[in-house]
């Protein structure tokens, strides 16, 4: 049974490879690489997308044909699994390169500031409605919110204060207090440091002394990583090198360009993922992108 990848990310082999199932869900499965770190996604969606993603546009895959711990091979962009009639062809695929633009949404400008404004709002709004353990309006109050909030108060402060001052080292023992902290397969410390990551390389743009920044920080973010589990050190992995999935792609993008409809559209989706992953990573995203942009739209000064 053959089925047709649609897209895949930049950072897949397409031609050659060899893995095992790492893990199995209803729309997605992990493969791991034998011969090199981190972890392939195949995923079943009409238009989510990753840089280490296998994308199929289908209804129904035949996963209960796969276990974990299958072996599965990779030869002349045809992907097979042992014992497994199951086939997916990754010739011709589209390529999700996963990268921010070059050029940095301009924070002042008033529909940039207003876009980014909406989906704050946007984003607590469903927080508080989800009643989830973190609330990124609470974040700027002390002893203000659920348990996991609370506990992020000090670290996510400290971060911000490190970032806007170009302290990667400072930056780094403020994230390690957030690595693989909270519920969820991707705990919300990972999600949200993914999407900070994703906050800052969307400001970086060509500026020299933020891309050192991220250089040096990210080098030791990749050290911390080892401290959370697989899943989510993949995600930070790449998101330490600039790529991202489609959906944060297509959040920064649409606050930088301030129309409505769009913004909305994105944001929604960027939120929706997981049961909370996505919102903690957008939390991550709009303080990142504020940490770098202007003070008119900092967190702190803004209502939940």
């Amino acid at each position: 049974m053959k089925f047709h990848a649609v897209c895949i990310g930049s950072s897949v082999p397409r031609d050659y490879f060899d893995a095992t199932i790492q893990s199995l869900f209803d729309l997605s499965l992990n493969l791991r690489h034998e011969h090199q770190d981190g972890l392939v996604t195949i995923l079943i969606s009409d238009h989510y997308d990753l840089p280490q993603g296998i994308r199929l546009d289908v209804k129904n895959l035949p996963l209960q044909s796969l276990t974990v711990g299958l072996r599965a091979a990779c030869r002349g962009g045809i992907l097979r699994f042992d014992s497994s009639p199951l086939t997916i062809d990754l010739r011709g695929a589209h390529i999700w390169e996963g990268r921010l633009p070059a050029t940095a949404p301009d924070m002042q400008k008033p529909s940039t500031g207003r876009a980014w404004s909406v989906t704050w709002q946007t984003l607590n709004e469903r927080q508080r409605h989800k009643q989830t353990d973190l609330i990124a309006g609470d974040l700027f109050q002390l002893d203000t919110g659920p348990l996991l909030t609370r506990k992020f108060h000090r670290p996510v402060l400290r971060l911000i204060a490190a970032t806007e001052r170009l302290d990667p080292h400072t930056s780094a023992d403020a994230a390690q207090k957030m690595i693989g902290l909270g519920p969820g397969l991707t705990p919300s410390g990972d999600d949200f440091l993914i999407g900070w990551l994703a906050g800052l390389w969307g400001m970086a743009a060509q500026d020299d002394q933020r891309l050192g920044f991220l250089s040096t920080f990210g080098g030791s973010l990749s050290t911390l990583a080892k401290e959370t589990n697989e899943i989510s050190r993949t995600y930070l992995y790449y998101a330490i090198k600039g790529e991202f999935s489609s959906s944060i792609v297509m959040l920064v993008n649409a606050i930088s360009d301030g129309e409505e409809q769009r913004l909305l559209s994105a944001a929604q989706e960027a939120i929706n993922v997981g049961h909370s992953s996505g919102m903690d990573s957008v939390t991550g995203l709009l303080i990142g992108m504020a940490a770098w942009g202007a003070t008119s739209v900092y967190p702190q000064n803004k209502k939940s």
